[in-house]
């Protein structure tokens, strides 16, 4: 019995974030303060991906965007690109959003509308009806 109860407790958490997650990707949409980034890094992770189009790679893309006051905030993104491998110069800039409170919370624009934060939020959802929805008795 408890360890029904903790599994239940584990997934009701577990929905949680991912609605917490979403809700606050979408919220960087619409009240993210914009700036502008540099690319500081860019890295190929694992091997070619298994899809039927060949030559297709997951990349790490690092960046850095300054605050009003100077102070430096990085941020990370995932991309799936072709082959072509590109070196991050410097040069490279990209627009992202972050919640001014919190300016680790932050997402590439492009991003910040995306269906990746519903589906976020359909999957906890999801999770915490099935962790707590209660069993029929025969």
């Amino acid at each position: 019995m408890k360890r029904h109860l903790l599994i239940r407790i584990l997934l009701s958490l577990l929905g949680t974030a991912f609605i917490l997650w979403g809700v606050a990707h979408l919220l960087l949409a619409f009240c993210g303060v914009p700036a502008t980034a540099t690319i500081t890094s860019i890295r190929r992770v694992g091997g070619e991906r298994a899809e039927i189009t060949p030559g297709r790679y997951t990349y790490s893309i690092g960046y850095t965007f300054l605050l009003p006051d100077g102070q430096p905030v990085d941020g990370v993104t995932t991309q799936i690109g072709d082959a072509i491998f590109l070196k991050a110069t410097g040069a490279g800039i990209v627009a992202v959003r972050y919640l001014k409170p919190l300016p680790a919370v932050n997402v590439l624009e492009k991003d910040a509308l995306s269906a990746g934060p519903v589906i976020l939020m359909l999957t906890g959802g999801l999770l915490l009806f099935f962790s707590n929805r209660r069993q029929k008795l025969n």
